[in-house]
């Protein structure tokens, strides 16, 4: 059955109201991407059933619109079957982020096509400039994602935006939006601005969690402006097969919304999926407790009376740094950011 645009939006994507558990699983992954964020550090990983005990505490005391399992590459973890069955039992939506070199064959039937999954690949840009930011894995990306496709499991991508694939993204999307017409399914896609780690490092808590790695972001990050100007090419352009999950040009994760809550491999937490550092450990600090540090957080987010958060132009953001881009640019508040285009193309110059 062909599954359209409007349906995929209304089933497959979500309002950011409720609860959202951001879960990376490992720090372990096959690639080297150029930009990867994440510090590969060795850690003791919470086991199977630490995490279905997580997840079951925290959906029985507030409802989960999602639960996204990350990493590092989650499918490195042999022992994700069961915590994506246990985390489709606590949450509205369930995905797994992945880079798609490692094949989902690990994974059982009825969880692949289970109603309230979705993949999530990461695809930066044709095979060229994906090879070249994601360690030549774009063979293996793409085969991942048309294979789900036929297999009629909900598929979805990201991409991340830098210098490198900002000028062809929308060329590229064309493309793939004729070759994906052989299929059934609409395909969801969304992007992300690249993050400065430099601009992050002193978010989150007191303790030390999974930290970024970090690397040179210099004419590495396309100017709020030009971010604006691509999410008004690609929401006025009509996609057939291609589905655009954006409401917002910069990075949304939507934690002040409903909240968000971020742990690492070894169960520190924070309230905010790009945070080198950490509020607590779901290791002795309770369900109950972090929940409560998590409400005062957003009683006191940055969007209370924010013109732009009211009418949806952003999602919100706990920490007011949408992803270190307010820091990055030098600018006051993440209001100004959001503002005018033209008027911080202006206040920033060229950077």
């Amino acid at each position: 059955m062909v599954i359209e645009a409007e349906e995929f939006s209304q089933k497959a994507s979500f309002q950011r109201t409720g609860l959202v558990l951001d879960i990376a699983l490992t720090s372990r992954c096959p690639l080297h991407c150029r930009y990867c964020s994440v510090e590969r550090m060795p850690l003791e990983e919470l086991d199977e059933t630490q995490w279905q005990r997580v997840v079951s505490s925290f959906a029985r005391l507030r409802p989960i619109e999602l639960i996204s399992l990350e990493g590092g590459e989650p499918l490195a973890r042999p022992d994700l079957p069961a915590i994506l069955a246990a985390s489709l039992n606590c949450a509205r939506w369930v995905k797994i982020v992945t880079s798609g070199v490692l094949f989902f064959s690990c994974l059982p039937e009825h969880l692949l096509l289970h109603p309230r999954f979705f993949f999530e690949v990461s695809l930066d840009g044709p095979p060229d400039v994906h090879d070249f930011l994601r360690d030549g894995s774009w063979e293996k990306a793409w085969g991942f994602l048309l294979s789900g496709l036929k297999r009629g499991i909900r598929m979805r991508f990201r991409s991340v935006i830098s210098s490198h694939n900002l000028s062809i993204f929308e060329g590229w999307l064309k493309v793939l939006d004729e070759e994906l017409k052989l299929y059934e399914q609409k395909v969801g896609f969304s992007f992300d601005t690249i993050i400065a780690p430099e601009a992050m490092v002193d978010e989150g808590g007191e303790l030390s969690r999974l930290g970024l790695r970090h690397y040179s972001t210099q004419g590495l990050l396309p100017s709020p402006g030009e971010m604006g100007e691509l999410f008004r090419v690609l929401k006025g352009h009509r996609f057939h097969n291609l589905v655009l999950l954006q409401t917002e040009p910069l990075r949304g994760c939507g934690a002040a919304r409903g909240g968000v809550i971020s742990f690492d491999p070894g169960g520190i937490f924070s309230f905010c999926c790009e945070a080198p550092r950490g509020v607590g450990s779901i290791r002795n600090i309770s369900p109950e407790d972090c929940l409560s540090l998590l409400d005062t957080q957003i009683l006191n987010r940055p969007c209370k009376g924010c013109p732009y958060f009211s009418t949806k132009q952003c999602n919100g953001c706990l920490t007011g740094q949408k992803c270190g881009m307010v820091k990055y640019w030098g600018l006051k508040d993440c209001q100004i950011l959001l503002g005018s285009t033209i008027q911080i193309d202006r206040l920033v110059g060229e950077k």
